[in-house]
């Protein structure tokens, strides 16, 4: 064999073993920047097929990362849905179901639970909230962020804020603010980044947008790309198409304000050191203006257009650009995704598990078997390509749609498949077993019928 022959078979030996490893290992404790989205739905994001609003800097995001096609929450609701997001645990473990534990005093998400703030700075990491709380008022500053493991907080507890100049808080005192909230945000999450750019930090950005109330959006923004918008869930709606104008106008200023950070991360040198993530809390508030596309429902409702959102993540040189993700990926996984990235461990009992070597083709198959859905009467349950649905106290029990074919919902096949049926209610059943018993809040949520259909 010629010297030639041996050269060439050492480089597709290479190429070989190059290809089977993937890309390049992570680097040691990376930069995580979560950026998370207020009753934001698939309709609303241009990647995710909105016509009406464009949204250039997280179309960016998914151009130069991955986009999640069956990305989850926990819940199609504010308070709940953070509460997973920051401990990997479904929010019903802490029967935190509801917003009203959140929003009422001497309560909060439980003291007892870690929280990604908690195990990103025990390994070393600076840690800062900027915007929503949501899971705990001021009045117990045992529930405030920096007593939940963020080193720094300025934003708002509640879970809603004026978009103009409002009282905010920074630390746990308040402040008078003169800047537009959305804008403010972004400049504290850049002044974040510079104070913190020589060692490994997690930021979470909780935009309020496009959360009520709607009329604090630019006017100018309206009148200048959205004065003949009309609501596409409504007919001949002038106070929704009022809304859906305002609403567009506020998801349009949170893109700019993103394209804001992500200048800063890169001019900071720290494009390939850093995790970057957009997820929406919870689907689109149909009523208040949210639109989640070809999914049916939003807000307050347990099937797709609730709690299936935009979903993105970019990593430069460690997770591939420009690729659509099927398969289900849930909230859930933060906490032990950053844990392990961190070179750490998340706490017992996490209900996520570590996509990343799924992300990166390093594991085949889905990474999660069943997840899980409860909001007050509603549960649910999708596995693989099937979702089970029911409702507590309605005769027609319970509802299947296969999603892989069917992603609106308009096909019950539960009738045709009841050996499918009669295995997720055993599932859903033996999950919400382990659950500890409901809160009942002090009173009872309102709920917009419209929000669940």
């Amino acid at each position: 064999m010629t010297t030639q022959s041996i050269c060439c078979l050492m480089i597709v030996a290479s190429s070989l073993v190059s290809s089977l490893q993937g890309a390049a290992p992570p680097p040691a404790k990376p930069n995580i920047l979560l950026m998370v989205g207020d009753d934001i739905g698939w309709g609303d994001i241009g990647c995710y097929g909105s016509k009406q609003i464009k949204t250039p800097n997280i179309d960016q995001l998914a151009t130069e990362g991955m986009r999640f096609t069956s990305g989850y929450v926990t819940a199609a609701l504010c308070s709940p849905s953070r509460a997973a997001m920051l401990t990997g645990r479904y929010q019903q473990r802490n029967s935190l179901e509801n917003n009203r534990l959140a929003e009422t005093k001497n309560m909060g998400l439980d003291l007892n639970l870690k929280t990604l703030a908690d195990v990103l700075g025990g390994a070393g990491y600076a840690t800062g909230l900027v915007g929503k709380w949501h899971l705990g008022v001021g009045e117990n500053k045992e529930f405030t962020p920096l007593r939940r493991g963020f080193q720094e907080f300025f934003g708002f507890y509640s879970y809603e804020t004026s978009y103009t100049p409002a009282s905010l808080i920074r630390g746990e005192e308040p402040v008078k603010e003169i800047r537009r909230s959305t804008v403010a945000f972004a400049e504290e999450a850049c002044a974040f980044i510079d104070r913190h750019s020589d060692k490994p930090f997690f930021l979470e950005v909780a935009f309020n947008a496009a959360h009520t109330p709607l009329e604090g959006a630019r006017k100018d923004i309206v009148a200048a790309k959205f004065a003949d918008v009309t609501d596409p869930n409504f007919t001949n709606s002038p106070v929704n198409d009022a809304k859906r104008r305002n609403f567009c106008a506020l998801v349009t200023e949170m893109d700019e304000q993103i394209g804001r950070i992500m200048a800063k991360l890169k001019a900071s040198g720290l494009d390939e050191k850093t995790l970057v993530i957009y997820i929406s809390d919870n689907g689109g508030w149909i009523s208040q203006g949210g639109n989640n596309g070809p999914l049916r429902g939003g807000k307050w409702g347990i099937y797709e257009g609730g709690q299936r959102v935009p979903f993105v993540w970019r990593w430069p040189g460690v997770l591939p650009a420009g690729k659509e993700y099927s398969e289900p990926v849930s909230s859930l996984d933060f906490m032990p995704t950053f844990a392990s990235m961190a070179g750490t461990v998340p706490p017992k009992d996490v209900d996520g598990l570590d996509v990343l070597p799924f992300l990166r083709g390093e594991k085949t198959g889905a990474p999660h078997g069943d997840l899980f859905w409860k909001l007050n009467d509603q549960c649910a349950i999708v596995r693989d390509h099937w979702k089970a649905v029911r409702f507590k106290g309605k005769p027609k029990q319970p509802e299947l749609y296969e999603l892989g074919k069917d992603l609106a919902e308009q096909n019950d096949l539960a009738s045709q498949r009841p050996d499918v049926v009669e295995e997720l209610s055993k599932a859903w059943d033996t999950w919400n077993a382990t659950l500890p018993p409901a809160f009942v809040p002090p009173k009872p949520a309102t709920i917009n019928p419209t929000e669940a259909k």
